[in-house]
């Protein structure tokens, strides 16, 4: 185009310069020169219109160096703008001479012309390369298209309106395991027989222009399931005909696999939550629904619903627990507290189940409540065996107290008569009695003792089961009951001609804290068993000292006993075999007895012994030693009442009981009031004074207790002078002791009497009480 114009003008050189984005194009360059942006291109440029110069050496509008280049100088210029069909004007077709020359207006049309050639060739240009920047952009399109669509989940598949095969994508070939090539053209229904029938369905719907959802699909390629969930869809025209079907299709196996390890996870907790009889509840606000789970038919005989706990949260409490879970859900609600009550639930039919429950309330921003989850436990199985336990608990109390009761009652009904016979054989004992006759006296009074023996061995027994023996910490010579365990069996040995020995050792002897009444019932009982089974040698008695305490020895030289026998001794009502009972007697409880006591003062027992060679009782008891006696006390001589005449009324019901008192207060100088009961008590007590009352404890009308009180009460009110009151009673285990103590009793004897220990009560009773006034003016 250049060289047409250039030789349509004769000129000495023609270009095209074109702007494009910034960048100056020239189609020629003077040789030996070097481009810059000319006036004359930009002016046609810039104004659309044809610039003729006849010398632009001499032209005004210009500067002539513009147009100058070296010793090149110009004459004649023009230029012509190359107009697109946009209407934009992006460069100029220009012609130089070194002459001037003249306007000519056929030469200049001819510039425009040519001119307008060069904008259709760029207007072309600029069309091929959008085309192949389009081409190259949906290239790149389809194939970005392709790879997404290849790579993602979701296959798809052209077909005509008779369901052949047009076109489809990798997934669906590979999830319908057939060759692309091989299957195009074919009918669906033969590459899927196993979907024939839904596919006919919806192709009858795709061309009635509707959607049709198939059925989630399973298919099973090499051992591997895929599950496929497609759609068809109508494929449609220009016009909007329908012409065939798009199957489009996206792999779930992933969401199946976790619905089913989902199902599953669910069947385990429902498995888990009926075994452990657990129910959970999900109450949604927002949604207004209802989810529970669990063993819900454990504690609900009809199903809940969401309107029904949305009225009343509380609605399945039972009426008897509901204000109690009312305050807890309250203060729950209120201050964010633990809530896990227990409770019964309420039902419509009459069983009774229990729960633990546990509730957690979710607020949303505002503080309104969105969730309401709850859980509950079954623990009827627990309340019912805590109300067994507790019934349980309550009879074996009952049972204990009627154990009690019954010990109580058989101990007064055994002892009174006791009473009678002991006392009455310790009253004769005083009288002056021929050799026969003391004898006689002699096996009462051991049977007898035998028999009190016995019960208070099961009275022990009784009070070392329940707990309640409780031992004395008090001072006690151990030389002098060891001296008192000596005349005890010193005369039962004789008789049997064994010998009898009590050592004391001299660093032993001295005061020890302990319960002594304990320590002699222990000593008395293995000396009288060792005296026992004896008929020939000795028993020893040695009490040693040791770091510890004290350490006693019973040895004998008696039937002796096996391994076997030893293994069992200190088991309760056991001896050594039934051969032994037969021939020896006893109960088979005071060697268990022994052993606890020694256990509850925090000693023990053991026993050395073989058949035919007697048996060793070691007892080691932690005793702490008080010091050295400080002076010889003198043997407890008779009773001694000198002086005046103590006046003493004694209020007893049993008429035996009465001669017993009677017979015994006579050998030392007394001759007592008798009364029948404690009405009869009071009214002697208000008549006169008295140095002793000896109460009766069970008696008609009004009892020992009620009789001391209203006389405790009566001298804080009148100022009298206090009387001693000493309890005679059968009933003597030791928390009664303790209820006389309470009731104002200074003192007890326990029936059967022992005559030393009613004299001695006497004794203290007489030194503690102030004499009566008669006593004082008589002396």
């Amino acid at each position: 185009m250049t060289r047409l114009a250039k030789a349509l003008f004769k000129a000495a050189d023609a270009s095209i310069v074109l702007v494009e984005n910034g960048v100056i194009w020239r189609s020629r360059q003077l040789a030996g020169g070097v481009y810059r942006p000319a006036p004359g291109p930009e002016y046609a440029m810039r104004t659309g219109e044809l610039l003729w110069m006849a010398d632009a050496m001499d032209d005004p509008r210009f500067d002539p160096a513009d147009f100058t280049l070296g010793e090149f100088k110009t004459g004649f210029y023009a230029a012509a703008p190359v107009r697109l069909a946009d209407g934009s004007t992006p460069g100029a077709l220009t012609v130089f001479a070194t002459e001037p020359r003249e306007f000519d207006k056929t030469l200049a049309d001819r510039l425009m012309d040519l001119a307008a050639t060069v904008a259709d060739e760029c207007d072309r240009a600029r069309i091929a390369k959008a085309a192949a920047a389009s081409a190259a952009a949906l290239a790149d399109a389809r194939g970005m298209i392709d790879a997404l669509v290849d790579g993602a989940p979701i296959a798809w598949a052209l077909t005509d309106s008779d369901l052949r095969l047009l076109d489809a994508r990798p997934l669906l070939l590979q999830a319908l395991d057939i060759d692309r090539e091989a299957s195009l053209g074919r009918s669906l229904l033969e590459l899927a027989p196993d979907q024939a029938e839904a596919l006919r369905e919806g192709l009858e719907a795709c061309l009635a222009g509707r959607s049709f959802g198939l059925s989630r699909l399973r298919l099973e390629r090499g051992g591997q399931v895929q599950w496929l969930e497609s759609e068809l869809t109508p494929r449609r025209d220009p016009a909007g005909d329908v012409v065939g079907v798009i199957l489009t299709a996206h792999d779930v196996t992933g969401l199946v696999q976790a619905m089913e390890r989902t199902k599953r996870s669910e069947e385990r907790l429902q498995m888990a939550l009926e075994l452990a009889e657990i129910y959970v509840s999900d109450m949604d606000y927002e949604n207004k629904t209802l989810e529970m789970a669990g063993a819900v038919e454990v504690f609900f005989d009809r199903p809940d619903t969401f309107e029904m706990l949305h009225a009343d949260p509380l609605v399945r409490v039972d009426p008897r627990d509901r204000p109690r879970i009312e305050s807890l859900l309250e203060a729950y609600l209120k201050g964010g507290q633990v809530f896990r009550p227990e409770f019964r639930i309420r039902r419509g039919d009459d069983q009774e189940v229990w729960a633990v429950h546990a509730t957690q309330v979710f607020r949303d921003e505002a503080g309104c409540v969105k969730r309401w989850v709850s859980a509950g436990q079954n623990i009827t199985h627990r309340k019912v065996a805590e109300r067994a336990l507790i019934q349980a608990k309550e009879a074996a109390e009952a049972a204990n107290r009627a154990k009690s009761s019954f010990l109580a009652n058989m101990s007064h009904e055994i002892r009174t008569p006791l009473n009678g016979m002991l006392g009455m054989a310790q009253a004769m004992a005083l009288d002056v009695l021929e050799p026969a006759q003391r004898e006689r006296l002699a096996v009462i009074r051991q049977s007898g003792e035998t028999l009190l023996a016995i019960l208070n061995d099961v009275l022990d027994l009784s009070k070392i089961e329940a707990g309640k023996l409780e031992l004395e910490s008090i001072p006690f010579d151990i030389a002098q009951l060891a001296r008192g365990v000596q005349d005890v069996f010193a005369p039962s040995a004789q008789a049997k001609g064994c010998g009898f020995e009590v050592v004391v050792a001299p660093e032993a002897a001295g005061v020890y804290a302990g319960d002594p009444t304990r320590v002699r019932q222990i000593l008395y009982n293995l000396v009288s068993n060792a005296l026992k089974f004896t008929e020939h040698g000795q028993v020893r008695v040695d009490v040693a000292a040791s770091a510890a305490g004290l350490v006693i020895k019973v040895k004998d030289t008696g039937i002796g006993m096996s391994t076997e026998q030893v293994a069992k001794l200190f088991r309760k009502f056991e001896q050594a075999d039934a051969s032994t009972t037969r021939r020896f007697g006893g109960t088979g409880l005071g060697l268990a007895i022994c052993h606890e006591l020694a256990n509850l003062m925090g000693g023990d027992i053991v026993v050395e012994s073989q058949l035919g060679q007697g048996a060793t009782f070691l007892i080691r008891l932690p005793l702490h030693r008080l010091g050295d006696v400080a002076t010889e006390q003198a043997a407890a001589g008779d009773a001694d009442f000198s002086g005046p005449p103590l006046r003493v009324l004694a209020a007893e019901d049993n008429a035996v009981n009465q001669k017993v008192l009677c017979a015994l207060l006579k050998h030392a100088g007394v001759e007592p009031c008798i009364v029948g009961n404690g009405r009869e008590a009071l009214e002697a007590w208000e008549a006169r004074p008295w140095d002793v009352i000896l109460m009766d404890v069970n008696m008609p009308q009004m009892d020992g207790p009620t009789a001391t009180r209203m006389i405790r009460e009566r001298e804080t009110v009148t100022g009298r002078a206090r009387t001693p009151i000493v309890a005679l009673t059968a009933n003597a285990m030791a928390h009664q002791v303790e209820e006389y103590l309470a009731a104002g009793m200074d003192d007890f004897v326990a029936k059967p009497i022992e005559v030393a220990r009613l004299f001695a009560a006497l004794e203290a009773a007489v030194e503690r009480g102030r004499p009566a006034e008669e006593r004082a003016l008589a002396g």
